[in-house]
């Protein structure tokens, strides 16, 4: 499905961007989606650190790069997305934390960046963009709750706007976030319903997938259609 992406690459692979990739959870995320066959361009502030893990990923055959990508930086954003046309070409699917807060300029950042991915999705008949609420990539403690709150209405305002953008068009909008916040979800547990969530046939509605911290090893979900 991407086009025009590296040498090798296959028509039912998937080019994958995933910002706050220094998140455990967005590194549990690209490392599980490059292992199931996906392109993916993993985009921080911190590109060192996540080239280690892209590296040991590609040298499992896997296709996995990072680049620096600062959300309150447009001319950094401009640069991430030319680096992931170049690298994985046309992107298929994007995963964003959209930043902590409604007034963080990091959400006009993720809002920036989507501009500039989305066009094209559409254009082509699908894709999928996923919203990760702000407590599953900062891990939200007691004195930051009101903030996580705060980001949670901007995630919901955002999405609906995606909805209406959406219908009719093949592309998807989901939301992740933790049923409890605070409830220290595992980023495994996440990773592994957003791959689910990603697969081909899977139907063509705004979903909201709330993740429920569990003793047990597979954390369990509440999913509900909002359209």
């Amino acid at each position: 499905m991407a086009e025009g992406g590296p040498a090798g690459w296959s028509q039912s692979q998937r080019a994958v961007l995933v910002t706050a990739a220094w998140s455990p959870v967005g590194r549990a995320t690209a490392a599980r989606l490059a292992r199931c066959g996906d392109l993916v361009l993993m985009g921080t502030r911190r590109p060192e650190l996540c080239e280690r893990l892209a590296s040991r990923l590609r040298a499992r055959g896997a296709t996995a790069f990072a680049g620096y990508l600062d959300l309150a930086d447009t001319s950094s954003i401009d640069r991430f997305v030319e680096s992931a046309r170049y690298l994985i070409g046309g992107v298929d699917v994007l995963i964003t934390d959209a930043g902590l807060s409604a007034v963080d300029t990091h959400v006009f950042g993720a809002q920036h960046l989507a501009a500039q991915v989305i066009p094209p999705m559409v254009r082509r008949g699908h894709g999928d963009v996923v919203l990760l609420s702000p407590e599953l990539v900062a891990g939200a403690t007691p004195p930051s709750m009101a903030v996580s709150a705060t980001g949670r209405r901007a995630l919901d305002s955002w999405v609906s706007g995606l909805d209406a953008e959406f219908v009719g068009s093949g592309v998807r909008a989901s939301i992740v976030r933790s049923a409890r916040p605070g409830s220290g979800v595992a980023p495994g547990d996440v990773a592994c319903i957003i791959a689910t969530m990603l697969a081909p046939g899977e139907p063509s509605y705004l979903r909201l997938v709330e993740v429920i911290a569990h003793r047990v090893a597979s954390a369990p979900v509440k999913e509900r259609k909002i359209r």
